[in-house]
């Protein structure tokens, strides 16, 4: 075999050996089903929000997706990422670099530049001009190359999972903030009522008073209820006005847009019946945060192989050529020419342990990604299950108020017909009027945290955002 076959065959043959440990994504058991799930029906996770039924939160979650200045970052990062992929990439190819000087020299009478020269040392200057270029090539013998561009190509996809887990906690904000802006608003309204019912109650119980039909302590006892629903409003008028704030550092846009875009009476976003979760193990496909930590795990393995490979030898193809005179106008004669080309191989004899203590920190790296990779998987896991419990048990709950609202609702039914046969009195339907609106605060509150709880596990569970 000729040399010009030969040589050309040896060296892909050493180009395709990568030193250092492949990467195989680990191995992770779950349990096949969720301990509080009731079926394993898969969820529809794509545009998941649209499920509460408000085009409101729908429009708000979809702008924040193109607006949201933590996405801007992660998409920044995502765009820095890529481009340190390009620089690695290039090592791949050959460098060529140009240069040109112009200028006068004058070399030192007494160096040794002219120790063995037998004529006299010139005493003036010379002029020199000078048109270059350098090349070089590494040939990535043991895959230093290769390795650094594996574990850059890990980290671009490890950043871009990063962008799809801000996408969906954004998008998770957003909506959660909405429901608490709907809920804060109806919680306000239903406490207006309350306290309409109360001061109405306080205007009887007064008038009674003044008739010595009834004593101070009820009259007090009037009052003080009345005080204590006006102290129970600005909290809430407080809360409504933090997810307003909430939302406009979400979605870059000022909170009188924003509370226009809501303005309207609108109920708390209903929920599911039963919410499909899936199985766990679906968990390992669906949160970017988990896919991240894999691709940190895959990123951190090739590392060691860049660690290795600075162990071996390295061989890089150099050459440089162009045009050289001190002669004026004869810089691109053919004697003005040089050039010279050849191979450097370069090999570590002695580093004082530095390169197998790389070797070693790499391979400690690669362990510490393992262990985050499998607590972030188990964190998936714990976040779910009590997201699913919490959701279940909000259901629960909020059945049981409501059947408390109902039966006021039915008590509040009796009296007003007996106000108006006059078998009872106005400050008596007044009373239950309140207790209707008690019951109806727990009511509000119990399903604003079920459509909180829902938002919650759709996020847990790594919901689509495309």
């Amino acid at each position: 075999m000729s040399s010009r076959i030969f040589f050309p065959l040896l060296v892909l043959a050493l180009t395709a050996c990568a030193v250092g440990p492949d990467y195989h994504a680990p191995q992770t058991t779950l349990p096949a089903h969720y301990q509080y799930q009731a079926g394993s029906s898969q969820p529809q996770l794509q545009r998941w929000w649209t499920v509460f039924d408000d085009a409101a939160l729908s429009q708000l979650v979809e702008q924040a997706l193109q607006s949201s200045p933590d996405l801007a970052q992660a998409d920044a990062r995502v765009r820095q990422a890529r481009a340190s992929l390009g620089v690695v990439d290039s090592a791949l190819w050959p460098q060529l670099n140009a240069g040109a000087r112009s200028g006068r020299d004058q070399f030192s009478r007494n160096s040794e530049n002219f120790a063995n020269i037998p004529f006299a040392n010139p005493r003036t200057g010379f002029n020199d001009q000078r048109l270059q270029l350098d090349a070089s090539w590494e040939i990535d013998l043991f895959g230093h190359t290769a390795r650094s561009r594996e574990a850059a190509a890990a980290r671009l996809d490890s950043v871009q999972e990063q962008q799809a887990d801000v996408a969906l906690r954004v998008a998770a904000e957003v909506a959660r903030n909405v429901i608490d802006y709907r809920g804060w608003v109806a919680r306000q309204r239903n406490l207006q009522a309350q306290l309409a019912a109360a001061r109405e109650n306080l205007r009887l119980i007064a008038l009674q008073r003044q008739a010595g039909e009834i004593s101070d302590s009820e009259l007090n006892q009037a009052a003080s209820s009345v005080a204590s629903l006006q102290a129970a409003l600005p909290p809430l008028r407080t809360a409504q006005g933090a997810a307003l704030a909430a939302l406009s550092v979400l979605l870059d846009q000022p909170q009188s847009q924003l509370a226009a875009t809501l303005a309207g009476e609108r109920p708390i976003p209903a929920t599911l019946a039963q919410a499909p979760v899936g199985l766990p193990a679906d968990l390992l496909r669906r949160r970017p945060d988990i896919r991240q930590a894999e691709r940190e795990l895959a990123a951190a393995t090739a590392d060691i192989g860049v660690a290795v490979a600075e162990q071996y030898p390295r061989l890089v193809l150099v050459g440089s050529g162009g045009w050289d005179s001190i002669h004026a106008g004869s810089l691109t004669a053919a004697a003005s020419r040089f050039w010279n080309v050849g191979p450097q191989l370069s090999l570590p004899l002695f580093s004082g342990g530095r390169l197998k203590n790389q070797v070693t920190a790499r391979e400690a790296a690669r362990d510490a990604a393992l262990a985050a990779y499998r607590q972030k998987v188990l964190m998936a896991l714990a976040d779910t299950e009590t997201a699913l419990l919490r959701y279940q048990q909000e259901g629960q709950r909020q059945q049981a108020v409501q059947a408390g609202m109902e039966l006021a609702e039915l008590q509040l039914g009796l009296a007003q017909q007996r106000f108006r046969v006059g078998e009872a009195a106005h400050t008596e339907v007044l009373l239950q009027q309140q207790q209707v609106a008690q019951q109806r605060e727990a009511w509000l509150a119990s399903r604003q945290a079920q459509a909180e709880n829902l938002v919650a596990l759709f996020k847990t569970l790594g919901g689509d955002v495309r």
